[in-house]
């Protein structure tokens, strides 16, 4: 009797489910972590989503063959979101429901990445390091989001402090995109001329798309002001510079990290003139062949026997966000679970970026903003070289 009611009572703890086996996190097996990332492969930024890809695909499997993480191997999903926000949601749902991925490494673009944030963060599924330095991953604050890149708002202050401490510049002047990203480098720039008592000399707008700059270098140059801080991407940076060499103005232009790119150079020479002379700011040192750090020169070897082809910033971007997901995973040990690991992850504070010598990371529990300096390069011979420490206006 009594053990036909063992048996009864036996069945109905498991019909129930009483005793079924905890069930393991979602993107976690006993050999395999898998991370998801979307990126632009076949819109207008292509040629940056296709690196940035090379970058994550380089390190996961660097990793992989050292042993993985815990003895897990990270296994990559990368979807194409065209640079297209409806289709980043599809790719971002499937990768959720049908791959189940633990976390999103990297998704490409403000409006895309910034599209799916929500919808990740509804999950609890961490997401780090996506490919803007817009403030809306880390502002407010969301257990879920963690940025990475030092924001336009830091950098602008940065370029006044760097530029006043040590030139010596009362006179400042503003090109800027009349949209969000140039409201928040004006407002930078401002905020932090207002520490020295200052106000802009002048600023001049441009709507997204336009391609003549005359007018506003024509009244900048009017102004007298000694710097002209350019609040722009690639082709805006490129007319600005343009302007001011066919006017023979010779001042000083400096931009923000969407201008830290060699084809800021290649197009500048391709207009006929040289960019030598052009100031930037910058998170990570820009990546050459015969750079003066050991550890990219190695680094891009391993890249072109990998891929056979030479990488670029993009690159170094895609390989550090994996590795940093590595860092934090390592800390959490076997038992990975995602709420463990955003607590690795808010235990960061000023991790190196080894391979490329980056600004430090810092996460807490208050604030996810990742990056808070950067240094000055300026273009010689056709290359940005690093010219300065990290700056932090904070400081």
């Amino acid at each position: 009797m009594q053990k036909v009611i063992f048996v009864t009572v036996l069945v109905l703890f498991i019909g129930f489910g009483l005793f079924a086996p905890v069930s393991a996190e979602e993107g976690v097996t006993d050999t395999e972590i898998l991370i998801g990332s979307h990126q632009d492969l076949s819109g207008p930024i292509a040629g940056w989503g296709t690196q940035v890809k090379m970058g994550l695909e380089m390190r996961a499997k660097e990793i992989n063959e050292a042993g993985g993480i815990h003895g897990r191997k990270i296994q990559l999903v990368i979807e194409d979101n065209a640079y297209d926000p409806k289709k980043a949601i599809m790719v971002t749902n499937k990768m959720i429901s049908r791959d189940k991925v633990f976390a999103f490494v990297g998704n490409m673009g403000s409006p895309t990445a910034g599209a799916t944030k929500p919808i990740i963060s509804n999950k609890k599924i961490p997401q780090m390091f996506p490919l803007t330095a817009a403030s809306l991953f880390y502002e407010p604050y969301d257990r879920y989001s963690f940025g990475g890149f030092t924001p336009y708002y830091d950098q602008a202050r940065c370029i006044v402090k760097y530029f006043k401490e040590k030139m010596g510049y009362t006179k400042f002047g503003l090109m800027y995109q009349d949209d969000e990203m140039g409201a928040i480098m004006k407002k930078g720039v401002e905020d932090q001329l207002a520490v020295y008592d200052l106000k802009l000399t002048a600023a001049e707008s441009y709507k997204r798309g336009d391609t003549e700059f005359s007018t506003q270098i024509a009244k900048l140059k009017k102004a007298d002001v000694q710097l002209v801080v350019l609040a722009t991407v690639i082709r805006e940076t490129v007319g600005a510079l343009k302007e001011a060499n066919m006017l023979e103005w010779k001042v000083d232009m400096v931009g923000m990290t969407p201008a830290f790119t060699s084809y800021v150079i290649g197009l500048s020479l391709k207009a006929g003139f040289s960019p030598d002379g052009f100031y930037c700011t910058g998170q990570t040192p820009y990546v050459y062949a015969d750079s003066p750090q050991p550890s990219v020169r190695e680094w891009w070897k391993r890249h072109v026997q990998m891929f056979g082809k030479d990488p670029d910033m993009p690159t170094s971007a895609g390989y550090a966000g994996i590795e940093f997901f590595r860092i934090a995973a390592e800390k959490v040990g076997r038992d990975l679970t995602r709420e463990k690991f955003i607590d690795a992850l808010e235990s960061f504070r000023n991790v190196p970026d080894e391979t490329f010598g980056g600004a430090p990371i810092t996460f807490t529990s208050t604030s996810h903003q990742g990056a808070y300096q950067v240094f000055m390069s300026q273009v010689k011979g056709g290359k940005f070289i690093k010219i300065s420490d990290f700056i932090d206006y904070r400081k």
